[in-house]
């Protein structure tokens, strides 16, 4: 039997962003079909619950990634990083690995893939403050076109869509190009605002054919709407898998009041600006805004989203491939658990250090954005590695097993 569109109706009778974690692993990393009667098992059918759908893919589809990358100052190494992954990460994509020995790719090739990049930078709502030289609005979620004069070879400017075309681009300049971009630098806010840029950068104004009629647009800092059909426009297409991946060394700072940056408020202060959002998470957005935001965008093919994290999670607390995070072991690690760092006042405890390389603080809204979109569309990965290639293997596995436009049972 052949779908196409297949989770339309679950869609709609489920209600978009509610979903739950699927206690399911394909065992060896192949391409679905997964166990049909184990997913019935394991309450397939419980109300308001996301399942993938079923059966072999025998259609891949594109790839539209938005990679939201924090440019505050401590950030070079991992900005380096990631750069360095980026033709591993293409070339797995188009020509998948067999890394199970059985003979078959473990994704059907991808044969259309786009990138853009944002920054973390969204401004301090008018505030002046140290590190954020865009105080109102900063860099907005708009698609990044700018090079990076420090890397040999990198032009001035950039397309805000990177396309890549198997057969025409070889993976390693397309990767060189998304490096001349994704390598921000490290002047950005040091006020990270990771959901809020992605769910800006990615929003339309209005319904479209991919959020659906009944399509109801966030709205931002001082009344605008999102750019998915302004700035950013083409970015997010028709039938593609619209793929978030967020790396920051950083807790999310989403304000819904902008009052919080300001640092002579009477209302927030005397509190130290480096703890505002921490103590005041009421002035924070609620997490259901960027569960519910992100998964409308794909309201007609819930299967078509998917969301990763390289993040400040411990490095043994990262999800094995292929399985997903284990969300209920993450939040209740000590090492999660935000505190003010005593040998630091001004900041909170790290909860993954790796010297050289990385220290992050616990990004348990990030994490829990996650969990609200699990059911193998997901993968949290650590920020805290010296080698990336766990990470970068993690996403290619989730983005090259949910590329799939049709499926055969």
């Amino acid at each position: 039997m052949r779908y196409r569109n297949v989770l339309c109706a679950l869609a709609c009778s489920f209600g978009v962003g509610c979903y739950q974690q699927v206690p399911i692993d394909d065992p060896d990393g192949s391409p679905p079909p997964w166990d049909a009667a184990a997913y019935r098992d394991a309450g397939a059918d419980a109300e308001g619950t996301f399942r993938p759908p079923l059966g072999k893919c025998v259609e891949p589809t594109g790839v539209d990634l938005l990679l939201v990358v924090d440019n505050s100052n401590s950030m070079a190494e991992e900005q380096a990083s990631l750069v360095r992954q980026l033709p591993a990460l293409v070339h797995s994509l188009v020509e998948p690995p067999d890394e199970d020995g059985d003979g078959t790719p473990d994704w059907l090739p991808i044969a259309d893939l786009q990138i853009g990049v944002v920054t973390t930078d969204m401004g301090t709502g008018g505030a002046r403050v140290p590190t954020c030289l865009r105080a109102d609005f900063g860099d907005d979620g708009i698609l990044q076109t700018r090079g990076n004069p420090g890397i040999p070879g990198c032009q001035a400017t950039y397309p805000p869509i990177l396309g890549f075309r198997p057969g025409r681009d070889r993976p390693e300049d397309y990767a060189a190009d998304v490096a001349c971009v994704a390598t921000l630098g490290t002047g950005g806010c040091g006020f990270e605002q990771q959901l809020e840029a992605a769910l800006k950068a990615l929003s339309p104004a209005a319904p479209t054919s991919w959020t659906g009629p009944s399509y109801v647009p966030p709205v931002f800092f001082r009344g605008t709407s999102g750019h998915g059909d302004g700035a950013n426009r083409g970015f997010v297409r028709d039938d593609t898998l619209l793929a978030v991946v967020v790396v920051t060394d950083e807790e999310d700072c989403s304000v819904i009041d902008p009052e919080v940056f300001d640092p002579s408020s009477p209302r927030y202060g005397p509190t130290d600006l480096n703890l505002r959002c921490f103590t005041y998470p009421e002035a924070l957005h609620p997490i259901e805004r960027y569960v519910r935001g992100l998964a409308a965008l794909r309201a007609q093919r819930p299967d078509l989203l998917a969301f990763g994290l390289i993040v400040g999670v411990p490095v043994d607390l990262a999800a094995d491939v292929p399985r997903e995070a284990d969300f209920d072991a993450i939040a209740s690690d000590p090492r999660m658990i935000e505190r003010v760092d005593p040998a630091m006042p001004s900041r909170l405890a790290p909860s993954c250090n790796t010297p050289g390389f990385g220290l992050a603080m616990p990004p348990r809204r990030l994490v829990e954005v996650a969990r609200g979109l699990t059911g193998h569309r997901t993968t949290v990965q650590s920020i805290c590695q010296d080698d990336w290639s766990r990470p970068r293997a993690a996403l290619a596995r989730l983005l090259g097993t949910r590329a799939c436009a049709s499926y055969m049972e």
